[in-house]
This record gives structure tokens, sequence and C-alpha cells, in this order.
């Protein structure tokens, strides 16, 4: 046990005692040299890593650390460079076009890179700058400009394969136009916009969508293609068709009996003639073509005729003049301005001449058959026998032969003079049906038919009984036809 030291006492000291104590002393006295040396160690070792771990981020880019979004963590510049070089070989610009057309330009066909400046440099440097230890694990996002470089000759082999310049897929521009008459009227084709794209500025494009390697361009929105020169909106284009559809829009109808002929736009576009103030005419000779073709349609004056004689023998009866006789001038005139005004009706065509049907039998039932050689006629009205009677014709002595054929009645008149050389016959009844030849009543005569005429007849008229020239007179229109005949084998003698 330890003794205490009193004053004035006088301690002599054991001496195993005191070899304890020492040894004790040396033991903590080396328990601090060790703490001390691990201390001194640990501190070296943790400078020597600060050491090499600040030496590697001299050259090497912080965890962490992203370069236009390339995870750049730990790595040097050159693998940073790498990294971004072999994401542009990915990059792909997507071209879109009209017409549902779209192609590409990939980064790896064009070998695309990347041309740097010193940014990278900049940025290593200016993580010395930072406390490592409290940045190394902060995330750190960094923009650089680079420069887009390329192989120019790949560039254009790639750029001329692009599918907006192959011909087959190419649609030109087209102005719009008046098209042809389509059956209802001459319309208005619009202008085509096309596909056709013009290189140089589409190309300038793509150049500079690389350069800052956009992801797609739009063709529509940089303004590359050929447009048309002439609008569906033109007015010049829309006065022409406004003034060609006016007369294109008339339809005249011409009904001939059961048979129609129609003028229409179909026809009259044909018609047509546009100069260059837009004003339209008509060509006077379509319409004159159209006009004689209805005239040699339907036109009957002078036919031959079949007549089934009251005599009984069914005849031919050739020449004459009448039928339909179409006034042709006058009918190219007033259908000419029935198209300018874009008529729409039914015309009856102009006649200098008309006939009582339209048809094969243009004469129907009202007729007056005159039998030259018998010396006798027969009058029909509405197909009922009205009138029969002698009568005598021109005189074949003195050359008076009365034309035979078909004839219309001209008129009729009461109470004329027929005048000639040398004579003036009153009449009661006068009712010509070629040029001065007619049926009329003959006072002076007594006598009618049989052989008469021979010797005695008329200057070519057809004398009747007064009797029966009234009753033909009251019953007889201008118009009606007078078939005149000769039919051997009728003859009659007093």
């Amino acid at each position: 046990m330890s003794k205490r030291l009193e004053k004035n006492y006088t301690y002599i000291p054991d001496n195993n005692k005191t070899n304890i104590k020492a040894t004790t002393q040396d033991k903590a006295s080396n328990k601090k040299k060790i703490v001390i040396i691990v201390t001194l160690s640990l501190v070296l070792i943790l400078a020597i890593i600060y050491s090499l771990i600040a030496n590697y981020y001299t050259s090497h880019f912080y965890s962490n650390t992203i370069v236009n979004n390339i995870d750049a963590s730990n790595k040097t510049i050159k693998d940073v460079q790498d990294a971004i070089n072999n994401e542009l070989r990915n990059y792909e610009l997507k071209i879109e076009g009209r017409d549902n057309i779209t192609d590409s330009i990939m980064g790896y066909n064009i070998e695309i890179r990347a041309v740097f400046d010193d940014s990278l440099d900049r940025i290593l440097k200016d993580q010395k700058g930072y406390d490592w230890p409290k940045y190394l694990f902060d995330k750190r996002e960094i923009d650089i400009e680079t420069m887009i470089d390329y192989d120019e000759e790949l560039f254009e082999l790639n750029f001329s394969n692009l599918l907006f310049f192959k011909d087959d897929l190419i649609t030109p521009p087209a102005n719009a136009y008046l098209d042809e008459f389509d059956g209802t009227s001459f319309k208005i084709v619009p202008e085509v916009y096309g596909n056709k794209a013009k290189e140089n500025i589409v190309r300038s494009a793509v150049v500079d969508a690389i350069q800052v390697l956009e992801p797609s361009l739009s063709l529509e929105d940089i303004d590359c293609y050929e447009k048309p020169t002439i609008f569906k909106d033109n007015p010049d284009l829309v006065e022409r068709a406004n003034n060609l559809n006016k007369p294109a829009s008339a339809r005249i109808t011409y009904e001939f009996g059961d048979d129609i002929e129609v003028v229409d736009g179909n026809m009259i576009s044909e018609w047509l003639i546009v100069d260059e103030n837009n004003q339209v005419t008509i060509d006077t000779e379509g319409v004159k073509e159209f006009v004689d073709y209805i005239g040699r349609t339907y036109n009957t004056f002078g036919k031959t005729r079949t007549l089934k004689t009251t005599f009984g023998p069914t005849i031919e009866v050739k020449g004459g003049d009448y039928g339909w006789w179409l006034n042709r001038a006058k009918e190219v005139e007033e259908l000419t301005e029935l198209i300018k005004a874009g008529a729409k009706l039914t015309k009856e065509p102009v006649y200098l001449q008309k006939a009582a049907h339209y048809g094969e039998d243009d004469v129907g039932d009202t007729y007056v058959e005159v039998n030259i050689t018998a010396q006798y006629l027969y009058f029909y009205k509405d197909g009922e026998l009205i009138l029969e009677s002698d009568f005598v014709s021109g005189n074949l002595a003195k050359g008076y032969v009365n034309p035979t054929g078909t004839f219309p009645v001209q008129y009729k008149e009461r109470n004329a003079i027929l005048r000639g050389e040398g004579y003036a016959s009153p009449v009661d009844y006068w009712m010509p049906f070629y040029r001065d030849i007619g049926f009329h009543d003959a006072s002076w005569r007594n006598t009618f038919g049989g052989n008469i005429y021979k010797t005695n007849g008329s200057r070519g008229c057809i004398n009747l009984p007064h009797e029966a020239a009234r009753i033909m007179y009251e019953n007889i229109e201008r118009g009606v036809a007078v078939f005149v005949y000769e039919l051997p084998g009728t003859e009659r003698t007093n």
C-alpha cells in the first residue's frame, strides 16, 4: 500500500516499488508514440490519397458531370470527345415533305463529327477552383459549343439520293387553267402546287439543321417548293370562264314531230371563239353547219311522195314545191342570238314554207288530188271527201302543159282579176298553188272535163265549175297540198 508523506518526515523509497512505477510510465509513453505514429501515418496516407485524387481530376471530369448530355463522369477529354462523336454517329435528321414523302440523313452515313475548341480543357482547369471533396458528387450539367463537321462528298451523295429529288415521285407545279367543256360548263381546274423542291434551298436548310443537330426539318416551313404562277381566282381566267359559260348554258330544242334536235353546251362549246381580251364570239360557220343539217334532214320541199290515188293505183308524185322549206339564213341569225343570250327554250325553225305535218307523210289527210289525164279532181279534208269535180286544165294545143308534182296552196282570194298578156278575167274564187297557176271558177265555160283541155284548155289554171270553186274556197287553206299527176288509163271522153 502507498504511504502518505507527511511534513518533517524523510521518505526512503522502496526500490522495488520505484521500478514498478517506472515501468508503467514507459508503457504510457510507448502508447502515446504509437498513437502519434498511427495518426501521422493516416495523415500521410490521406495526403497521398488526396494528392492522387487531386492529380486524377486534373485530367478527368468530376463524377456526375454531364457535358452536352453525355455522361462525362471520370472521363478524360478524349473519352468525352469520343463519346460525343459516337453519339453523333447515331444522329438522324428526319426530313418531312409534301405528299407524305419523308426521308432522313444519318450521321454515320456522312461521317459526322464534332470539332472541339478548348472548352473541355477550360472545364478541367476550372475544376481546380472547386473544393473537390465538396463538388465531387454534385451533379453538373455543362453545355459547350462545338462545330459540326462531316464528309462533304458523302453528304452530297446522301443528299442527292433523297426521295424528294426522285423523278418518279416528283409532281411539278401546274397553273390553273380553263378546262374543256365537261357537259355542264367550262370549269377552272385549280392550280397544282406539286412537290418539286428547289435543291439549293433544301441543301442550305439541311446543312443548317445538321450544324445545330436539329432532329427534324419540314420542307413546307422553308418555302422551298416551286410554285404555280396562275391560280384559280385569276381575274383573267374567271372572266374567260364566265364569258364562255353564258352561251354554253343555252339549250335550244327543236321538235320535228317525233324527232328532236337539241343545241346545248356540248355542241355550242365547239362554236365558241375567245380573243385575247376574253371576248367570246360564235363561229357562225358552226351554227350554219347545224342549220344545214336540220335543213337536209327535215326539209321535204320538192321530194317525191307516194300517193294512193282515188282511181286505185298507188303512184309516185315527183317534183313540185310543197313541203318544209327552212329559211337557213334567218335561222342561223336567230339561233346565234339565242346562244349569245344563253336562252333555254323550244324553238320552231324559221321556214320559208311549211307542210302540214312532220315525218314521212308530211301532207296528212287534207289535200287535193288533181288527175290531169282524167281531168278530174278530189278534195279531201281531214280524210273526208268533200268535193269531186270535172275541170279544164292547160291547153295542150297551145303548149300550156300543166306541171306535175306536189304544190302548196299559196293563198286564196275573193273577186280577183286574173291578168295576163292580152286578157283580164274576173273570177269569184282564186286559189293559186304554183306561180300564176291555181284553182278558180270559170263562168265563161259551160262544160268541164273530158278532152276539152287538149284544144280549148286554159293557160294552165284549173278551171272549175262555179259551185265547185265555191266549195273549195270555203274549205281550203293556205298550205294545203295539191297533188297534180298524170295517170294513163284514166282518160275520159265527153
